[in-house]
């Protein structure tokens, strides 16, 4: 095979994965939960900042035409807890302008097509409670269906079932993160946390994720870490995916895979200039 047939085949294979990159949406995980602490920490606010932006390719706060999905109970809060939804006000969103909000009854039918992304809140110190997770688990085949087209994912902390994460919203503790079609774990989580590579190329800091934590995970599945607890465990995950029956499979950044395949033509115009 000469070298021109491999950079055609080459090529060809960077724009069907350009292609399938189509099939997939960006995907942040965190047990940590910045809804509660963006209230009154910057650097909880540059982490929710950074969850939004990755989940809404940057979108979050351009308007109604980018809106996202709100998810979390409208219940009075119980002690130690808050309404996440004031997180979003401490940075400046807008109900109705930059985000809906739904509870478990008006989760169940709403069309999440209208949305850039579904942002859950945290099961502490949100409101996120035993209802809501379920319509979530209900609705898992269309969720799935929702990132495969492009669409986000946002979800802060869900509890595990220990001593050190009162989960006192969520009656069933095997049920958290169960809406996810993914081979992740709650499990109890050690501070203090500390940013990876990848976390620091989202513009996070280890101080924008150190304030009280509510879970880690078990498992990535497929993920990429942004920051571990001090035992290594992972305590946010985030990349572009598609879910299938196994759960996440990761999916190359489609402007990366642009490079890519430009990169292989531009290597076979080079070479035929040469050769002339």
């Amino acid at each position: 095979m000469t070298m021109r047939h491999l950079l055609a085949g080459f090529c060809a294979a960077g724009v069907l994965a350009i292609s399938s990159a189509a099939s997939a949406g960006p995907v942040f995980l965190t047990g940590h939960d910045p809804d509660f602490h963006a209230q009154d920490s910057v650097h909880a606010q540059n982490l929710l900042r950074a969850g939004l932006n990755f989940a809404t390719g940057g979108t979050f706060d351009d308007g109604p035409a980018t809106k996202f999905l709100w998810v979390e109970s409208r219940i009075s809060p119980p002690g130690g807890h808050r309404v996440g939804e004031a997180g979003l006000n401490a940075i400046s969103l807008t109900l109705g302008t930059n985000y809906d909000r739904v509870n478990a009854a008006e989760l169940a039918s709403v069309n999440f097509s209208n949305y850039k992304a579904i942002v859950v809140a945290s099961t502490f110190g949100g409101l996120l409670g035993q209802d809501e997770i379920n319509t979530l688990i209900a609705r898992k085949v269309d969720i799935a269906s929702f990132v495969n087209l492009g669409g986000g994912v946002f979800a802060m902390a869900e509890c595990d079932d220990s001593a050190t994460c009162q989960g006192d919203l969520v009656s069933d503790p095997s049920s958290v993160f169960a809406w996810l079609p993914v081979v992740v774990s709650s499990v109890v989580a050690n501070a203090p946390f500390t940013v990876t590579p990848f976390g620091a190329g989202l513009g996070l800091t280890n101080d924008d994720v150190n304030d009280p934590t509510h879970n880690s995970f078990g498992l990535t599945g497929g993920l990429n870490v942004v920051d571990n607890d001090v035992t290594g465990v992972p305590t946010t995950l985030a990349g572009n995916v598609r879910i299938t029956d196994g759960g996440f499979e990761p999916v190359p950044e489609p402007l990366s895979l642009a490079l890519f395949g430009f990169g292989l033509a531009g290597l076979g115009v080079l070479r035929r200039k040469r050769a002339g």
